[in-house]
């Protein structure tokens, strides 16, 4: 059924989209190979002082948490497909793993999107969710749609107001009680909103989607694991560790584990639109619909599990980068996870680490900086050798 009606599910993937188009995402450089088995590298394009460069990525090392080490553990920039800086702190390399935290609901995203590609998930037919299928049920109308924009109106929100997160639904779903059964413990909820009326950040919500995927393309956890190494990760040359709860399903909130050059992977392939060396891994209008805004009237910056550098909605995040255009869009994770996408730059910028001694103001005010040291449209340099040590490494 693959690539049966493109144009057709491109169109109806992005409804009730605003009426400004998102912005033009840029196709890899002539002569830029693409980054299967390594990354090019090159020198960093158009900056009107390589000093400042180094002086942002200073800026964003400075924060010490215990043990005396940077809060920042890793950044990876990629400008026109090539590896333009890079620096690690120490104890960590090009070779270590980072957690996702909930930069796994973008995997889960992608995988979603592979099987619709495929034919054997379609975002606006029910939600295949056994609990949900009695007809009386009114959750019975739930579709795809609701649950990657985050507007189920199920009550499995992350926090209630005034809640401490160790009390919080998130939290017994993580580490206590329904640690074991995450998609089951995310789908046994009433519905507190009408479906599509109510945006509410939710990683039980992202479990569902787990447990689809593991339903739809294993099942089981091994069929799964290796289904995800085919479609995924061995095409764009990801080592990625994907966690399943003990029930067998995709933890898919969280729990994923890659190196900084494989996360900055995952943003190349959504900065272009989900095409990978000529392969399609994502389909026709997927990239698009992640990053238009779910329509709900509370929601200001959430896309389909893709967060974008728009003004909030009440009880949203701050616009992530400050200074930064809208067109902007990123996975982020708890801790200060960033795998972030900026189609005028042709950039991507990933910074991992913790957030111990720091803030998501500061840390994003600091990327932003960074970010906006590189100019609009920049040409691609041509790639050079490998550099040792990375470029903006410190000893």
């Amino acid at each position: 059924m693959r690539r049966l009606v493109p144009l057709l599910l491109a169109m109806t993937l992005v409804q009730g989209a605003a009426a400004q188009p998102p912005a033009p995402l840029p196709s890899q450089p002539r002569g830029v190979a693409w980054p299967t088995g390594g990354w090019a590298q090159g020198s960093p394009q158009g900056l009107a002082d390589r000093a400042e460069l180094d002086a942002a990525l200073d800026r964003l090392f400075e924060s010490q948490g215990r043990g005396g080490l940077p809060d920042t553990r890793a950044v990876v920039v990629i400008q026109g497909g090539l590896l333009v800086a890079e620096r690690y702190a120490p104890g960590f390399d090009e070779a270590s793993r980072f957690h996702s935290w909930s930069m796994a609901k973008t995997v889960t995203q992608a995988l979603v999107g592979i099987l619709v590609r495929d034919g054997r998930l379609t975002v606006d037919e029910r939600a295949p969710v056994e609990a949900w299928s009695d007809d009386g049920d009114p959750r019975r109308t739930l579709t795809l749609r609701h649950l990657l924009h985050m507007t189920t109106g199920l009550d499995n929100a992350d926090r209630g107001e005034g809640e401490e997160t160790e009390n919080s639904f998130v939290g017994h779903l993580m580490f206590g009680e329904g640690s074991g059964r995450m998609a089951a413990l995310g789908a046994d909820r009433p519905l507190v909103h009408d479906p599509g009326t109510h945006w509410a950040y939710s990683t039980a919500t992202s479990s569902i989607l787990g447990r689809i995927v593991t339903e739809t393309a294993g099942p089981g956890r091994d069929a799964t694991a290796a289904w995800i190494r085919r479609e995924f990760l061995a095409p764009l040359g990801i080592e990625m560790v994907l966690e399943f709860d003990a029930s067998g399903q995709l933890v898919g909130g969280s729990h994923a584990w890659a190196t900084a050059r494989h996360w900055a992977r995952m943003g190349l392939l959504y900065l272009r639109d989900g095409r990978w060396d000529g392969r399609e891994i994502l389909p026709r209008g997927w990239v698009d619909f992640s990053r238009t805004p779910a329509p709900a009237d509370n929601n200001g910056n959430f896309g389909a599990h893709m967060w974008l550098n728009r003004d909030p909605g009440p009880d949203q995040f701050p616009k992530p980068l400050p200074g930064l255009p809208e067109s902007v869009f990123m996975a982020t994770g708890n801790g200060g996870q960033y795998v972030v996408a900026v189609p005028e730059k042709d950039l991507v910028v990933v910074r991992l680490g913790e957030m111990q001694a720091t803030s998501w103001a500061a840390v994003g005010g600091q990327l932003a900086d960074m970010i906006r040291l590189f100019p609009d449209g920049a040409p691609a340099a041509a790639p050079s050798e490998a550099i040792t040590p990375p470029v903006g490494a410190r000893p």
